[in-house]
């Protein structure tokens, strides 16, 4: 078991900016990311972070079909996705424990939520690794563009591939899931 490094607010910040991480990828963090967790994680799982965005970095998504892109067998893979995002209402919010999800979408009109008051509505299922919640207080929304990732750490409950202003649109997303380092 890895022990957590102490990095405060601040320094977290200037090394995402740093774009250190990077590994040659363009897109930036989107500035809801937990920039304390997102340093913690990658220095304690730091061959697999680089081992993402290296892959995202030399990759066009699309030239991608949907389905699962294995990295590191059961602690590192991306799922290719393609669907139309619905509205809020019918989006389900939710969290993980083992893994981060890595969240690009580079096709399509969706916002991504991040709430804050929520009421767990189902059981952790440890297969799939998430708990479904209700909100119960505001959201904060964010456009999806091509230029920019978001990272859901256990703490964050969030709502991905909700329906952007206007028409709903085919989206197309990768979503890397990246084993947590506890």
């Amino acid at each position: 078991m890895s022990t957590k490094p102490e990095i405060n607010r601040e320094e977290a910040q200037k090394w995402v900016d740093s774009r250190a991480w990077a590994n040659g990828w363009d897109a930036i963090a989107d500035k809801s990311i937990d920039a304390v967790e997102f340093a913690t994680q990658y220095e304690l799982n730091k061959p697999l972070w680089d081992k993402l965005f290296k892959y995202l970095a030399e990759t066009d998504p699309k030239t991608l079909q949907p389905g699962k892109i294995v990295l590191e067998e059961g602690r590192l893979w991306i799922n290719v996705l393609e669907y139309t995002p619905k509205c809020a209402a019918e989006t389900k919010t939710e969290s993980h424990k083992d893994f981060i999800d890595l969240q690009y979408t580079y096709e399509g009109n969706e916002v991504m939520g991040l709430a804050h008051k929520v009421t767990p509505v189902t059981d952790y299922d440890p297969v799939k690794d998430r708990t479904f919640y209700a909100i119960e207080g505001d959201v904060d929304y964010t456009p999806a563009t091509p230029d920019r990732f978001f990272l859901y750490f256990p703490a964050d409950m969030h709502q991905p591939s909700v329906k952007g202003e206007g028409d709903a649109v085919t989206s197309r997303k990768l979503v890397g899931k990246i084993e947590y380092a506890k």
